[in-house]
């Protein structure tokens, strides 16, 4: 794809995230990277500050491994650097989507891990969903932290603040934080009516290991 192609793309998955009520405004973002050019890697991601619904492809910014923007017409997302770590830290990952969705949001606010409670979830997310320590949004600490915590998984809570998705390419993430804020609102529903009974030990580590086996990760760690 060419960069338009994927200033395109972005904008499009921006739209369906406010519209599945997963970002609002211009909470969250999205990023994809990009093919490397010689021994540089770049990374498209979205503008800070701009509403998704005006939100134009030429506003979609190419920056560096460093953060640095290479081209586009706004200043890279303050969250760039949560990105940046993720794909720094795991050769899989193409694409990561920062939501302020509802559900996520309240188990990250009250620090409650998503346990591996259907068995979509666990093929779709590689397990149990962590909770990120909270640190100052925008920061290296907060970006170590939410990757540390991410593991091998495809998700991750940010304490006091949102969730986290990766995926082999944009499709696969949005896939994540969509079925992330899914379980996450069954999880919550499910507390509300009484104890909550999680998938079978084997179960959830039989899954565990599909998932790894199918994204080319370790078995182990």
């Amino acid at each position: 794809m060419s960069w338009d192609d994927v200033r395109v793309a972005i904008v499009e998955a921006c739209h369906r995230l406010e519209t599945g009520g997963l970002v609002a405004g211009s909470s969250g973002n999205v990023s994809v990277r990009l093919p490397a050019e010689g021994d540089r890697a770049l990374f498209a991601i979205t503008p800070s500050g701009v509403r998704y619904r005006v939100l134009r492809p030429e506003q979609i910014v190419i920056i560096d491994a460093k953060g640095e923007a290479v081209e586009g017409e706004g200043k890279p997302s303050t969250e760039k650097l949560a990105h940046l770590t993720a794909y720094r830290t795991r050769a899989d990952v193409h694409a990561c989507i920062h939501t302020h969705s509802i559900y996520a949001g309240a188990l990250a606010l009250a620090n409650v891990e998503l346990p591996p409670v259907i068995d979509e979830m666990v093929v779709a997310l590689g397990g149990a969903v962590k909770v990120a320590d909270y640190h100052i949004p925008a920061t290296q600490d907060l970006a170590d932290k939410a990757i540390e915590a991410l593991g091998l998984c495809q998700a991750v809570l940010l304490r006091n603040h949102g969730a986290l998705g990766v995926g082999r390419d944009l499709d696969e993430a949005l896939a994540v934080v969509e079925m992330l804020e899914r379980s996450s609102r069954i999880y919550y529903l499910a507390r509300l009516l009484g104890e909550v009974q999680p998938l079978p030990a084997n179960v959830s580590e039989m899954e565990a290991k599909f998932f790894r086996i199918q994204h080319g990760l370790p078995l182990e760690g």
